[in-house]
């Protein structure tokens, strides 16, 4: 009993040491990469980029509101450092009542912007434009962040109301600019620290097998040689308009977008943002800081919107399944059919054949589902269509009308031919039982050729109409009309 109660306390022991190592490293990771954010600080509270904005979004998007607490902490701990750097000698209790506006103003946009992102990643229908909605986030929670953050510096006298309109704008676009370029690359390292088995976010995760690839590495050394060639330029002339050729290294961005896997794409993003930030930095270029975050944002967006667009494809070609095939049993949705059956028809009158149209349904249909049960007449469904579906052409349409009533499209196919073909599939149907009973199944047909300048809803009506006479005459038969 003592051994057991050791081990329980051993493990109640690993697992507040986890609980408590994890926010603790989340903690330190945040104020590093503030401190280096400030090296790069080229506006009053503004850097390049921010990369603790990209990693608040990250921690909140995977952990929650566990993140509030080494997040908000760590913000706090940023003001004094920041009351130190700038040797304002601001009270202590100033300096922390400060620091804990400017955690909320930190902590609440990008918390509601993970929230956000969460219930988008549940909601089916937004699933394939998660990429749309992270970009959308990052825009706007980095927008209302650096409004909250300027106005608390400036109410406690930590930013000047002069200088407000140089700080807000360079904030923003840094903050926006952490998140677009790095908080992909810091969901994937939080959730193979914490949450291996949780869902993927944004389609990224750790491989290295990919890393250990060794092409990616040249095309990234491509992209910097790029970036090189610009702040040379940059650099010898010394004017605004070369900052703009930055943004030409979308290009090779978009290269790597394309023939590399997602976390391949994060990686080089990130190098490439923390580059060319220290570079502004080395070469004192800072005058053009604000085309750099804007040509890291604009870069960094176009490579995630390029990752969305196979998603998005995929997302179209389900809606488009979906509205061309009927649910249930996989054949033409009867919108898709009466589409495809006026092209059919258009193509085999060109060519000079006549063209056949069939409706049939299961007799007595309704007994299967008083009998048996619905789920029982949904197999029914889906035994027939099968069947039917495996003795047809590979040209001839197969739809469903409407209930348990059914529509054959036979081009090039004579009114004796598709009487045939008919016959065939009813006595095909008539050997058939319904999977686990004793139930027998029988169908009637209506059969008609389509006239030359018929519309195929004229040519419907007529086949339903046969249909009916075939039930009227004592079901299970083919009846057609020349």
């Amino acid at each position: 009993m003592t051994n057991s109660y050791r081990s329980d306390a051993n493990a109640q022991s690993n697992v507040i040491q986890l609980t408590f190592v994890q926010p603790l490293i989340l903690f330190i990771g945040w104020l590093l990469l503030w401190r280096i954010s400030i090296v790069l600080e080229y506006a009053p509270h503004a850097s390049i980029w921010f990369p603790p904005a990209g990693l608040t979004l990250a921690a909140f998007w995977v952990l929650g509101l566990r993140a509030v607490v080494p997040i908000g902490a760590a913000a706090v701990v940023a003001t004094f450092w920041i009351d130190g750097l700038y040797q304002l000698e601001t009270p202590a209790p100033d300096v922390l009542y400060t620091g804990l506006l400017f955690a909320a103003a930190h902590i609440t946009p990008y918390a509601f912007g993970a929230w956000f992102l969460r219930r988008s990643e549940q909601n089916q229908r937004l699933q394939g434009s998660l990429i749309m909605v992270f970009l959308l986030v990052a825009a706007l929670a980095s927008l209302l962040v650096s409004y909250l953050g300027t106005y608390a510096m400036t109410a406690e006298q930590m930013l000047e109301q002069e200088t407000l309109w140089q700080s807000w704008l360079p904030w923003w676009i840094g903050d926006m600019a952490g998140i677009v370029v790095l908080t992909p690359l810091f969901v994937s390292i939080l959730e193979a620290w914490l949450l291996p088995a949780q869902e993927r976010r944004l389609n990224i995760r750790l491989s290295w097998h990919a890393l250990a690839q060794p092409r990616w590495l040249a095309k990234l050394a491509i992209l910097l040689l790029g970036l090189a060639l610009c702040i040379t330029l940059i650099v010898q002339t010394n004017r605004l308009e070369a900052a703009f050729t930055i943004f030409f290294l979308v290009l090779p961005v978009m290269w790597i977008t394309y023939t590399e896997v997602p976390v391949i794409t994060a990686i080089c993003l990130a190098v490439f943002s923390t580059v060319l930030a220290l570079t502004m930095a080395l070469f004192d270029l800072m005058d053009y800081a604000l085309v750099a975050q804007f040509a890291v944002t604009i870069s960094a967006s176009t490579a995630w919107f390029g990752l969305a667009i196979p998603v998005l494809n995929e997302v179209n070609t389900n809606l488009s399944e979906k509205v061309a095939k009927d649910g249930l049993t996989h054949v033409f949705s009867r919108e898709h059919f009466l589409t495809q059956a006026t092209v059919a028809r258009g193509t085999a009158a060109r060519a000079g054949k006549p063209t056949s149209l069939v409706l049939f349904d299961l007799d007595n249909f309704k007994a299967i589902n008083d009998e048996w049960g619905h789920l029982a007449g949904d197999q029914a469904l889906i035994q027939v269509t099968q069947l039917v579906a495996d003795n047809l052409r590979d040209e001839d349409l197969l739809g469903r009308f409407g209930g348990d009533e059914f529509m054959l499209l036979l081009p090039k196919c004579s009114l004796d031919l598709a009487v045939e073909t008919a016959e065939r599939l009813r006595r095909c149907i008539g050997e058939t039982f319904l999977k686990g009973t004793t139930h027998e199944f029988s169908a009637s047909f209506g059969v008609v050729q389509v006239d030359p300048n018929e519309h195929i809803l004229a040519a419907m009506d007529r086949a339903d109409k046969a249909l009916l006479d075939a039930k009227r005459r004592g079901r299970n038969q083919v009846f057609y009309e020349r």
